[in-house]
C-alpha cells in the first residue's frame, strides 16, 4: 500500500475526525493511481490511518480509518453500511416513510459515497472516481447487508463522462417510484430528477411546512416536484401556487398532486423564474400566509459568496414583501460555502431592505439521516429558517 506523511500540522486535524486532505497540503504520493488505498504516517513515520486517493481533486485523499488495526477494504466497507443501516433504523420513523439517504459520504464515514433508498431501490452517487475500483465491492455489500429489490448507480456528480448511469444489480427501477414520507406519496425519477431523484435532506422540513400550512394561502418559489407545496395542501393549505423555472418539474408537482388525491386544478402551476414571479406579484400587490424559498445554491464556490450573499437577500426581500402581517416565510439555503451565521445575517439584512420584522420561530439543519462529522464542519450545508414577518 502506498504511504504519504502527513505534516504534523494536520496530524491532529486528521486524528480529531476530519475527512479530508487537500492536495496542496500533503506530499506527492508517487506510484499511487486514483483509487488507490494509500496508508497516512505522523510523526516518526507511524502509521495513523488509511485513505483513499484522487489523483485529479483539490481533495486529494479521504480518510477511511484512524483506528489502530482497521483496515481499508470491504470488510470496512460492510461494517460501515451496516453501522449507518442500523443508525436510520433507530433514530427514523420507518413506519410511514421509505426514502431516506442510507448513507451519507463523510458523515457515515465512507467519504464520497451516497446512497439514497427508495421504497425499496437504492440509488449510488459518487463525489470522486476514486471509487470506482471499489464500486463492484460497494454493490456486493449493499445487496447482501440492505437486500434492496434493485441498485441504480447514478455516477459521479459534476462529471458526466465517467461512468454512465445504470442499473448495477437487481431489478430496473421503474420509470417513477413511488415513495412514502411521513403518509405523504412522492413519485421520483431518479433517472432525470435532480441529485438522486428527490432532495431528502429537506423531508423533515417538508412536515413543518405540513404542520403550519392549515387554513393559509401559500407560495413555493423553487418548488421542483413540489415537496412543500404538496406538504402545505394536505396540512390544509387553502392555496397552493408551486414556481419553477422547470417545466417538467412543474408538471412532476402536478402528478405529485394527482397521487395524492388533491385536485390540481385548485391549486396553481407556474413555470417561470422566481425572482420575475416575485416582481409580478408584487405589481398586482397579491399576498400570501406563507412563503417557501428554497433556492438552489447561489455559492457553489467559495469565490462566488460575495454574489451569493446579495443574491439571496434581494430574493429573500422580496419575499418577505409578499407575506400578509402575521404571515410565516420558510428560508432555506443549500449552500456550504454559508454559514448558519452568515444565513441569520442575510435574512436580518433581507428584513430590513424589506422593512418587515421577524421573529424567529424554528431554525434547523440536516436530519439524522444525514450526519456529520463534529471536526467537519464543511459538511453542514442545510440551513432552514421558519419566522413570522410582522
Amino acid at each position: 500500500m502506498p504511504t504519504v506523511v502527513v505534516p504534523d500540522r494536520l496530524t491532529s486535524h486528521v486524528a480529531a475526525g476530519h475527512p479530508w486532505l487537500y492536495a496542496d497540503a500533503v506530499p506527492a504520493i508517487s506510484g499511487a493511481h486514483t483509487g488507490a488505498l494509500v496508508t497516512l504516517l505522523g510523526q516518526g513515520r507511524r502509521p495513523i490511518g488509511q485513505a483513499l486517493f484522487d489523483a485529479d481533486s483539490p481533495i486529494a485523499l479521504r480518510v477511511l480509518t484512524t483506528r489502530r488495526g482497521e483496515q481499508a477494504g470491504p470488510e470496512l466497507w460492510r461494517r460501515r453500511v451496516e453501522e449507518a443501516a442500523a443508525l436510520r433504523r433507530g433514530t427514523l420513523d420507518l413506519r410511514s416513510t421509505d426514502a431516506f439517504r442510507l448513507l451519507h459520504g463523510e458523515g457515515d464515514r465512507l467519504p464520497g459515497v451516497v446512497v439514497d433508498h427508495y421504497a425499496g431501490f437504492l440509488v449510488l452517487k459518487l463525489d470522486t472516481p476514486a471509487w470506482l475500483p471499489h464500486l463492484d465491492d460497494l454493490r456486493d455489500t449493499l445487496m447482501e447487508v440492505v437486500r434492496p429489490r434493485g441498485i441504480f448507480f447514478k455516477g459521479i456528480s459534476g462529471e458526466r463522462e465517467a461512468a454512465a448511469p445504470r442499473t448495477l444489480a437487481g431489478d430496473e427501477p421503474p420509470e417513477h417510484i413511488a415513495v412514502r414520507e411521513h403518509g405523504m406519496r412522492l413519485l421520483v425519477d431518479v433517472r432525470r430528477g435532480q441529485k438522486t431523484g428527490l432532495f431528502l435532506d429537506q423531508r423533515e422540513n417538508r412536515a413543518v411546512v405540513r404542520q403550519v400550512g392549515r387554513g393559509r394561502r401559500v407560495l413555493n418559489l423553487f418548488s421542483y416536484t413540489g415537496g412543500f407545496s404538496l406538504a402545505a395542501a394536505l396540512g390544509g393549505a387553502t392555496h397552493v401556487t408551486s414556481v419553477d423555472l422547470a417545466k417538467g418539474a412543474v408538471e412532476g408537482a402536478r402528478q405529485n398532486f394527482i397521487a395524492n388525491d388533491l385536485d390540481p386544478a385548485a391549486h396553481g402551476f407556474v413555470a417561470a423564474d422566481a425572482f420575475d414571479h416575485l416582481a409580478a406579484c408584487a405589481a398586482s400587490k397579491q399576498q400570501f400566509d406563507l412563503v417557501i424559498v428554497d433556492p438552489p445554491s447561489f455559492a457553489p464556490r467559495k469565490q462566488a459568496l460575495r454574489a451569493a450573499e446579495a443574491a439571496y437577500t434581494k430574493l429573500n426581500a422580496a419575499a418577505i414583501r409578499l407575506v400578509v402581517p402575521g404571515g410565516l416565510v420558510a428560508c432555506a439555503s443549500c449552500s456550504s460555502h454559508v454559514p448558519m451565521d452568515m444565513f441569520l445575517k442575510i435574512l436580518r439584512e433581507s428584513a430590513r431592505v424589506a422593512r418587515r420584522a421577524l421573529r424567529v420561530l424554528e431554525i434547523r439543519q440536516e436530519p439524522a439521516d444525514h450526519p456529520t462529522p463534529l471536526h467537519f464542519p464543511e459538511g453542514r450545508y442545510l440551513k432552514f429558517v421558519l419566522a413570522v414577518a410582522e
